[in-house]
């Protein structure tokens, strides 16, 4: 007995005529109208919305403006009044830069606020002219006279408009005057420094009897004010100085535990058989040299606010601990980052290749000068709370600049380097020196602060030694910052770091995004190193930390280009916001598709396309009120919307026509995400429709890309378009041997056994024609799902091949039997046989049913 094609028993499956299931979906099952009521309810739902964040982006229309009064008129007195005072200031503080670089930044401050006076007022000029313009001049005596209400209103508004004149004159002046003040003030701080550096002192005066009596009197006079300070607040305080000091242990301790448990493992320097890699060394050395410096940062400035807030410290007494803490912990910058970069007992962590011993002396070197330039730095505020003298001032100076040129010229003549190896004697030689382009800059730096010194001008010379030591320890860490931004940015390097591993395993990422979060990681800490460095660098040259918050503001918030003004923090605040929307977007998107299309029984292509479009309006929004936020006026659009139509009328044509086309498919669903078209000579499933192109899978797995103004203007065949029935075509040939009808009947049986094949409309088969080698016949049948037609069409042709050969049915193939004859056209005639009755009528069969039924 033939073999029969087993049936699937799935549930929710419908039977056909065979009893055999078919998926219910499969024939197209339309939503329910409770269904397109909810999906009509949400598009209205999601209309409204859009239209209020429209509304809200563009910003409503501005009312007009208030009256000016006498509100504003103390508003710009109270700014004048401030300029004055600040400009009054200046004569009285010409030696004092600190307090000239304050008073710089209250006038930019005050610039900024007379700016946007004027602002404030200038509209409700415009006003005012506008409506003395449409009540016009006072009319001769000869004419009717005016309404009073008429002639009140005009003196009211001309009063107002001289009011308003005489108001932005004011601000106009007084922000001359702020500006002109604020070049006065820059001159005089230029001059300040150029007097600091090039005055010259006699250095042989500072040293004698004076000095000593000088150095006494200061050291009993700071003796006298802490001894003062600490018996005022024991006596007093002696409860909140024990409540603070058991605070500041247990603080220390849980700084201590914390960084013991989360830190230390990032940091430690593990040394086994294999050498650490260069991404390793490098990292570790930037975190070895920030994060014990920055927690000793944040422990000194949690205990220093704390007592401060509990009135712990007098000004001079805070002064001083600030600078000594500050001290510590520039100290403690240069000590870590010596070890991180010469690693004296951890060769296989060392940066750079030098021997144990110069390592260990060049860090002693290191963590020597810090100590020399904090011991002057600490000195110098003391001085200036104790009071100062000039040979105090010019020995402290000299000492100081002295030391740091001598231990420059010392590490300069060290010999770090390691021997190089003799292949020929076993024994190595001596350590080499520093490169030239290293050792004589050194020994340049240190004569000219020794010279500079000796020469008297002390001042040049222990600014010099200062920057070199500070600047050169904040030098050190930016690159040292930078580089490891780098490294952690390289390819692959962070994904396979310790903390790249980490993640992956965490949060079962893939490669690739570790490798991306590595490249963020690396250009976020490149931008925080530079951002801290260079204000750090800023204030060590000498600039106030007014001034740098003023540029850093003036840098975020207001670059002029031309008339333009850019603000960074408006830009990236745009920026930001765009990104929100975006994933906002998403999220809508997902949440609308899985619990409510999806349950309100809604097809396939119609949630794809409400998706689509949700899509393209929300990243819309988003972009808009991206605009808005990072300052652009969105009423200027109007021109880039007339850029825009005059490009559309040069070249812009096929991209206008794609979207439109795009537009047009998803509100028309000609096809859908999953339809099987013809379209261009191709044949493939639809996988995206997006407003510009739509693509479509080829059956060879390939990605045909075709514009949708050629899915409108050609023709498309979709043969899913209403619901995925369809038919599949069966050509079969049979030996002229064989029972028409058995073959007619048997055809109809293989097809009632295949699961797939529909009951209604029911399969058929048509007796074709009287081939050359075969009987003609085709197999008709109907499928719920035309997308299995390839497979149904391959199961019916195996299962005719089985069932033929076990009826003994021929399937012929074309055969040739080619005779030769040699014909005598004298002699041979071809044979005629005579008809002598016609064959009769051909029956035919009152069934009517064509191809295309």
């Amino acid at each position: 007995m033939p073999a029969q094609i087993a049936p699937p028993a799935t549930a929710g499956m419908t039977q056909n005529r065979r009893g055999w299931t078919f998926p219910r979906r499969a024939i197209g099952v339309k939503p329910s109208f409770a269904g397109r009521r909810i999906c009509y309810g949400i598009a209205m739902l999601v209309v409204r919305l859009i239209l209020l964040l429209v509304v809200l982006c563009v910003g409503a229309v501005p009312a007009a403006a208030q009256q000016i009064g006498p509100d504003d008129e103390n508003r710009v007195m109270l700014l004048a009044r401030d300029v004055e005072r600040l400009v009054n200031d200046i004569d009285e503080s010409l030696d004092d830069d600190a307090r000239l670089a304050e008073i710089a930044t209250e006038l930019a401050a005050l610039q900024d606020a007379l700016l946007a006076a004027g602002v404030d007022i200038t509209p409700r000029l415009g006003t005012v002219r506008s409506r003395l313009d449409q009540i016009g001049p006072v009319p001769p005596e000869s004419e009717p006279p005016e309404p009073q209400t008429l002639i009140a209103e005009r003196e009211a508004l001309t009063e107002e408009r001289a009011l308003i004149n005489t108001l932005i004159a004011r601000l106009e002046g007084e922000s001359i005057a702020a500006r002109n003040a604020i070049e006065r003030i820059t001159e005089r701080r230029r001059e300040l420094f150029t007097e600091t550096l090039s005055r010259r002192f006699e250095i042989t005066q500072a040293f004698g009897p004076e000095l000593v009596d000088d150095l006494a009197d200061r050291a009993l006079a700071l003796e006298r004010r802490i001894v003062s300070w600490a018996s005022f607040t024991w006596r007093t305080k002696s409860q909140i100085v024990l409540a603070a000091a058991i605070a500041l242990i247990a603080l220390a301790i849980a700084f201590w535990w914390i960084l013991r448990r989360t830190v230390a493992t990032w940091i430690a320097r593990p040394e086994g058989e294999e050498p650490p890699t260069a991404f390793a060394r490098i990292t570790n050395a930037f975190w070895y040299t920030l994060i014990p410096t920055l927690a000793l940062w944040a422990f000194l400035a949690f205990a220093l606010g704390g007592l401060d807030t509990a009135g712990l410290l007098r000004p001079d007494i805070f002064a001083i601990l600030s600078r000594l803490l500050l001290g510590v912990a520039a100290i403690l910058l240069v000590w870590r980052l010596a070890e991180a970069v010469l690693a004296p007992a951890k060769p296989n962590w060392r940066l750079i290749v030098v021997t144990d011993g110069a390592a260990r002396s060049l860090k002693a070197f290191a963590v020597a000068m810090a100590v020399v330039t904090v011991a002057d730095i600490l000195v110098a505020q003391i001085s200036d709370i104790v009071g100062t003298s000039l040979p105090i001032t010019i020995a402290r100076s000299l000492i100081v600049s002295l030391a740091v040129g001598v231990l420059l010229i010392v590490i300069a003549f060290i010999r770090p380097r390691p021997p190089e190896h003799d292949e020929e004697n076993a024994e190595l030689g001596p350590p080499r020196p520093w490169p030239g382009w290293i050792k004589w800059p050194l020994v340049a730096l240190g004569a000219m602060l020794i010279l500079a010194a000796l020469a008297g001008y002390i001042g040049f010379a222990r600014f010099a030694a200062q920057q070199i030591v500070i600047t050169g320890a904040v030098l050190a860490t930016i690159y040292l910052g930078y580089r490891t931004a780098q490294a952690i940015a390289t390819d692959h390097a962070f994904a396979e770091s310790r903390m790249g591993t980490a993640i992956s395993s965490r949060l079962s990422l893939s490669e690739t995004a570790v490798d991306q979060i590595g490249l963020a990681l690396g250009i976020a800490l490149t931008i925080i190193v530079f951002l801290i460095g260079l204000p750090v660098l800023a204030l060590l040259w000498g600039f106030q930390w007014p001034e740098i918050r003023a540029v850093g503001q003036r840098l975020f918030t207001d670059i002029p280009v031309g008339s333009i003004s850019i603000s960074l923090t408006s830009i990236f605040v745009g920026i930001a916001l765009f990104f929100v929307g975006y994933f906002m977007t998403r999220r809508f998107q997902n949440w609308l598709d899985g619990k409510v299309l999806e349950r309100s029984r809604v097809e396939q292509g119609l949630r794809n396309s409400i998706k689509t479009a949700i899509g393209y309006l929300g990243i819309a929004i988003a972009a808009l009120i991206g605009i808005s936020a990072a300052g652009f006026d969105l009423s200027q659009l109007a021109l880039v919307a007339g850029a825009l139509s005059l490009g559309i009328g040069f070249g812009l044509q096929n991209i206008v026509s794609n979207f439109v086309s795009g537009l047009i498919l998803l509100a028309e669903r000609p096809f859908k995400t999953g339809d099987i078209i013809e379209a261009g000579g191709f044949t493939g499933t639809v996988t995206n429709i997006s407003v510009r192109a739509t693509e479509i899978q080829l059956f060879d797995r390939k990605t045909l890309i075709l514009p949708n103004s050629d899915l409108i203007n050609s023709p498309v065949s979709n043969w899913m378009h209403r619901n995925t029935l369809g038919r599949v075509i069966i050509p079969i040939g049979v030996s002229y041997a064989s029972d028409p009808q058995q073959v007619h009947d048997m055809l109809l049986e293989i097809a009632a056994d295949h699961p797939r094949i529909l009951g209604n409309p029911e399969p058929f088969v048509s007796f074709d024609d009287f081939g050359a080698s075969s009987l003609d016949f085709t197999l008709y049948a109907y499928l719920a799902d035309i997308g299995f037609g390839l497979t149904v069409r391959t199961e019916l042709r195996m299962a005719i091949v089985e069932r033929f050969r076990a009826a003994g049915i021929e399937i012929p193939f074309p055969q040739r039997d080619v005779n030769l004859r040699m014909v005598h056209p004298e002699t041979d005639t071809l044979p005629v046989t005579p008809q002598t009755e016609g064959f009769g009528e051909i029956e035919t069969s009152d069934a009517r049913r064509i191809e295309e039924d």
